[in-house]
C-alpha cells in the first residue's frame, strides 16, 4: 500500500469519526430516551389489556388503564430520572462468605438477603440460617432534588468490586456521582461484617439536611432448636444507647419503642444466635424498633422484628456512613472478645445471666470456671459435674456449719418441747423461754439458716445460666442429644402441669431429692406440717423443671449426690455426745447479755406485763 492510499483512508477515518461525534446525543438524549422507551413499553403492555377487553366493558376498561397508564408514566419518570441505567439488571444474588459466615446480597436493592452461619446446624440437621432469604428485607430511602423519594430495592445495583469476601454495589448518575454500598468478612473478626455506604458526588441530586437517608429492616426469627418455648421466651430486641447499659424490649409480648437519642447498636437476638447492627457514629435518633408476636399454632417462625434507623446527610461532596453487622451465637466469651468498633460496646449483655448478685455470681465465678473445663475436657456433661464438684466443696465450710447448727437444735429439742408444753399456748412466754436456751446452750437458730441463705446466690444463677449457656447447645451426654433441652422421649399425650414428654434427669433429680429431704428430716428431727411440705416441693420442681435444659437438671442431681456424700463424711467425723458435752458446758457459763439484749429484754417484759394488766380487766 503506497502513500497516498494511507493518506486516503486516514482522511476518511477521520471524516467518519467526526460526523458520529458531531451527531451523537447528549447524555440528557439518551435519559430522554431511556424514558421514552420505558413509557413505550408500559403503553404497548396496557394496549394489550385494551384488546383483551371485551365490547361490553371496553369503555370503562379503557378509562381505568389511561389512569393507570398516566399512574405508571409519571413513576417511570420518577425511577428513571437519576438513575435511569439501574431501572432494568437480572434478578440475581452475589454471595461472599468465610469460614464462619455466608451472605447473600440482592442484585436488586444491594441489602443482604440471606445469612447462613457455616459452623452451626439447626436442631433437624438443616443449614442454620439465621436470616431467611424469604422473610428478610432491607433497603434504603432518600429524598431526591425535587422532594421524590426513592428506595434501593427499587433499582438493580452494579458490582464494582468482588471476590470471596468483598463486594461492592453501585448506584450511579454518572462516574463521580453514585451511592455504594460495600460488604467485606474478615477473617480475625469472626461473624462481623464491615459495612460502609458511600454517598459522593450526590449533593445535587439527594436533598439536604439531616434524617435523609433512611434504613429499614424487618425480618423474621425463624426456629432453630427443638423447643419452641425457650426460643420465644429468650427472643427479643435489644439496644444499647452510649454511657448505658443494654436495654431490651419484653420478649413476652408485642412491643414497639421509639428511640429518641442516638444509638450505638441494635439486636435481633434468639435464644442461642443473635443479628446485631452497630456504628459508633452514624444510627442517629428517632430510631423505631418493633416486636411482634409469634402467631398462635405458627411452629416454624418465631416473632417479626424490624428497625428503621437513620443517617444523616448535608449535602457533603463525601459521606461514608460506617456500620458493622455481627451474625453469631449469643455466647458470652465469642461476645465479649468481638471488636465492633466501640469502645464500651458490652455485646455480652446480650446473654441473659440475672440481675444483682446472680448476675456478679454467673459473670465472675461460673462463666470463668466453665471455660477453663472447656479447654482442658471434651465432655461437656462430665465439665457440668466437675463445675459441681468445685461449687460444693467451695461451699463446704457453709454445709459444715449449717449441719452443725441443726445438730445442736436436734439435741435441744426435747428441751423445747418441754417449753412447749408447759405453757401451751402463751406462745410469747414459749418464745422467751426458748431464747433463754439458745442463749445458755449457746447456740443460734439463725446459725443453720445463713449458710443456706449464702448458698442461695450459687443455686439461683446456675438456674439462670444453664438455659442460656451456649455452650450446652446440641452437646450429648449419656442418653442426652442435646444438654440445652430437654432429655427423653415424647409421650405422645399431654399430662396436666407435666407436660407431653419424659426428661430421665428432672426424674433423677427429683427422686434423688426426695432422699435428701428424708435424710435431712432425720438430722434436724423436723415433724408435723413442715415434713410433708419437705417431700411436696421436689414433686413440684418435676413438673416445673421437665422442659428445662437437661445440663441443668443433671447438676441439680450431681449436687444432690455430692449433698449426701458431704452429710455422710460429716456424720462419720461429728459426735452428737461431745455436741452434748459443748452445750452442757455452755449452760453452765454465766451468759453475757449485750446492751442491745437488754432493751429487748426490757420491751419484751413490759409487753408482757402490759397483757396481762388488759386480761384482768377484761375479767
Amino acid at each position: 500500500m503506497d502513500r497516498n492510499t494511507v493518506i486516503g483512508f486516514s482522511l476518511i477515518f477521520l471524516i467518519l469519526a467526526g460526523y458520529y461525534w458531531y451527531t451523537a446525543p447528549t447524555p440528557e438524549e439518551i435519559q430522554m430516551q431511556l424514558t421514552q422507551d420505558s413509557i413505550a413499553r408500559v403503553e404497548a403492555a396496557n394496549k394489550q389489556k385494551i384488546d383483551q377487553k371485551d365490547s361490553s366493558g371496553m369503555n370503562s376498561g379503557t378509562q381505568g388503564i389511561q389512569s393507570d397508564l398516566a399512574i405508571d408514566s409519571t413513576e417511570i419518570l420518577r425511577l428513571s430520572k437519576n438513575f435511569g441505567d439501574h431501572l432494568e439488571g437480572d434478578a440475581n444474588k452475589y454471595a461472599i462468605s468465610n469460614q464462619h459466615l455466608t451472605l447473600e446480597i440482592l442484585a436488586k436493592g444491594g441489602g443482604i438477603s440471606q445469612v447462613r452461619l457455616n459452623e452451626y446446624k439447626r436442631s433437624n440437621g438443616q443449614d442454620l440460617i439465621l436470616l431467611d432469604s424469604q422473610k428478610n428485607q432491607m433497603s434504603w430511602s432518600w429524598t431526591d432534588q425535587d422532594g421524590d423519594e426513592h428506595s434501593s430495592d427499587e433499582y438493580f445495583w452494579k458490582p464494582t468490586l468482588q471476590n470471596d469476601s468483598v463486594l461492592n454495589l453501585r448506584l450511579s448518575v454518572d462516574e463521580s456521582s453514585y451511592i455504594e454500598q460495600q460488604y467485606a468478612l474478615s477473617a480475625d473478626k469472626p461473624y462481623v461484617v464491615d459495612y460502609n455506604v458511600v454517598v459522593r458526588g450526590m449533593e445535587n441530586y439527594v436533598r439536604r439536611g439531616n434524617s435523609d437517608f433512611r434504613m429499614d429492616w424487618s425480618t423474621v426469627l425463624q426456629k432453630q432448636e427443638k423447643d419452641m418455648k425457650w426460643e420465644l421466651q429468650h427472643s427479643a430486641m435489644v439496644y444499647k444507647l452510649p454511657n448505658e447499659s443494654p436495654t431490651s424490649l419484653k420478649s413476652t409480648e408485642e412491643a414497639e419503642e421509639d428511640i429518641k437519642s442516638p444509638l450505638q447498636w441494635f439486636a435481633f437476638k434468639q435464644q442461642y444466635f443473635t443479628a446485631l447492627m452497630a456504628s459508633n457514629r452514624d444510627i442517629l435518633a428517632d430510631t423505631k424498633l418493633k416486636m411482634g408476636e409469634n402467631r398462635e399454632g405458627d411452629t416454624l417462625n418465631i416473632k417479626p422484628m424490624s428497625a428503621t434507623i437513620y443517617m444523616a446527610y448535608k449535602g457533603e461532596t463525601d459521606r461514608v456512613g460506617d456500620f458493622k453487622f455481627y451474625f453469631g451465637p449469643t455466647h458470652y466469651k465469642t461476645l465479649e472478645n468481638t471488636d465492633i468498633g466501640l469502645a464500651e460496646a458490652s455485646l455480652e449483655r446480650l446473654v441473659p445471666l440475672g440481675w444483682g448478685i446472680f448476675g456478679w455470681v454467673n459473670r465472675g465465678v461460673v462463666i470463668p470456671v466453665f471455660a477453663f473445663l472447656q479447654s482442658i475436657i471434651g465432655s461437656t456433661g462430665i465439665m457440668i459435674m466437675l463445675l459441681t464438684v468445685i461449687i460444693k466443696f467451695a461451699l463446704l465450710p457453709l454445709v459444715y456449719k449449717s449441719y452443725i447448727s441443726t445438730a445442736k437444735m436436734r439435741i435441744l429439742k426435747p428441751e423445747m418441747d418441754a417449753i412447749k408444753e408447759k405453757h401451751g399456748s402463751d406462745m410469747q412466754k414459749v418464745q422467751q423461754e426458748n431464747m433463754a436456751l439458745y442463749k445458755k446452750a449457746g447456740v443460734s437458730p439463725l446459725s443453720g439458716c445463713v449458710p443456706m441463705l449464702l448458698q442461695l446466690p450459687i443455686l439461683f444463677a446456675m438456674f439462670q445460666f444453664f438455659p442460656v449457656a451456649f455452650e450446652l447447645r446440641q452437646e450429648s451426654f449419656l442418653w442426652s442429644n442435646d444438654l440445652s433441652q430437654w432429655d427423653g422421649p415424647s409421650l405422645g399425650f399431654n399430662i396436666p402441669f407435666y407436660g407431653d414428654h419424659v426428661s430421665y434427669f428432672t426424674l433423677m433429680m427429683t427422686v434423688s431429692t426426695l432422699i435428701y429431704t428424708h435424710l435431712n428430716n432425720q438430722i434436724s428431727g423436723v415433724s408435723g406440717q413442715m415434713k410433708y411440705i419437705g417431700y411436696f416441693m421436689p414433686v413440684i420442681f418435676l413438673g416445673v423443671l421437665n422442659d428445662y435444659a437437661s445440663g441443668l437438671t443433671w447438676y441439680y442431681f450431681v449436687s444432690n449426690v455430692i449433698t449426701f456424700g458431704q452429710q455422710f463424711v460429716i456424720r462419720r467425723f461429728v459426735d452428737d455426745s461431745k455436741l452434748h458435752a459443748q452445750i452442757a458446758a455452755a449452760k453452765k457459763k454465766p451468759v453475757k447479755k449485750s446492751k442491745f439484749q437488754e432493751r429487748m429484754e426490757l420491751a419484751m417484759k413490759a409487753s408482757q406485763q402490759k397483757a396481762q394488766q388488759q386480761q384482768k380487766r377484761k375479767r
